[in-house]
């Protein structure tokens, strides 16, 4: 299981770097062009890789701390504690991962529901944003009893309970704008480009960044709002003539 653990970690990180580079080119090439959606296949490979691995670590870590962790409890005075902190953060990891794969899977499933909406009510599509609503619930309920950084906890777990009822009302609501598709895929496209670069600076830059202190929190919650401010001035104009028609 540890051996296990390893390999999705450097697949992980592997996989990561791939994604921040790849991001970029469907982002800014012609929309429907070939590299677009060439290299756009490519970085939602990634994507899937970065977020299904991570997923699976997470859950490994939250069913038994005390195997992937031995050596933090090795040295801890306080075991008990030292679970919920565990809890703690990695609950916030999987919100953070399972926001990751919702976005990118909504993104490549507003492809295929332009005209019939009903692909994104079959079970395994509803599954990803029930998990990622379950997880941002737990999340803050472990915040709300000082498990884990409660900025932290609070930000990301209502930023997940937000974007599981975006991507189910998405699916279930009985009237959507006609391009309402286009505005799912861009919008969660860059969601997960998002979800990467937060990844980046809270993980991979992390030992830089210690000597910041709190200060550090900053780069986990400024490339969520920086990203969302893009995200709605880029989308502004296609959601003006969404809002025209409905289906």
């Amino acid at each position: 299981m540890l051996t296990l653990h390893s390999i999705l970690l450097y697949l992980h990180i592997s996989a990561g770097v791939v994604a921040m580079l790849l991001f970029w080119i469907p982002i800014t090439t012609r929309k429907g062009g070939l590299n677009h959606r060439r290299f756009g296949k490519a970085y939602v490979a990634t994507m899937y890789t970065v977020s299904i691995s991570a997923i699976v670590m997470c859950v490994m870590v939250l069913s038994a701390p005390e195997l992937f962790k031995a050596a933090w409890y090795e040295r801890s005075t306080d075991p008990v504690q030292l679970t919920r902190n565990i809890n703690g953060f990695w609950t916030l990891l999987l919100v953070l991962s399972l926001l990751t794969y919702n976005a990118v899977n909504q993104a490549m499933l507003a492809l295929k529901t332009k005209r019939d909406r009903g692909i994104a009510r079959q079970l395994h599509h509803v599954i990803a944003p029930v998990a990622l609503l379950g997880s941002s619930l737990v999340l803050f309920a472990f915040t709300l009893n000082g498990i884990g950084n409660s900025v932290l906890g609070y930000v990301f777990s209502v930023f997940g309970v937000i974007s599981a009822v975006q991507v189910m009302h998405y699916a279930f609501a009985k009237q959507v704008a006609t391009n309402r598709w286009l505005l799912e895929h861009l919008s969660s496209m860059c969601g997960s480009g998002i979800a990467v670069y937060t990844a980046f600076f809270a993980f991979g830059a992390r030992h830089v960044l210690a000597e910041l202190g709190q200060w550090q929190l900053v780069f986990w919650i400024a490339p969520g709002i920086l990203g969302g401010i893009a995200i709605h001035f880029w989308t502004r104009k296609y959601a003006k003539q969404a809002s025209k028609v409905t289906v």
